[in-house]
């Protein structure tokens, strides 16, 4: 059940945890918006709460991933384009 301490204590733990990997402090309104979209998956996949936190901290250390994915790609995209343009 949302709202159960134990499972919130799970969550914040995962945050941390999260935190711990990426090396730096995840901003409160990313961490929001990464736990509502975990939910909605555990939902979506019928998961039980339980299940929730291991999902929270891959989710949100893949979240900058696909950030630092995305840049990597972009970088390479305008360095093409100023090379083409030169």
């Amino acid at each position: 059940m949302r709202g159960d301490p134990s499972v919130e204590y799970e969550i914040l733990k995962a945050r941390v945890a999260a935190e711990d990997t990426l090396g730096f402090a995840i901003d409160d309104e990313i961490a929001d918006e990464v736990l509502a979209h975990s939910k909605r998956k555990c939902e979506l996949n019928h998961k039980p709460d339980s299940y929730l936190p291991l999902l929270y901290e891959n989710e949100l250390t893949d979240y900058f991933m696909r950030l630092a994915i995305n840049l990597r790609g972009e970088m390479n995209r305008v360095r093409c384009v100023h090379e083409v343009a030169v």
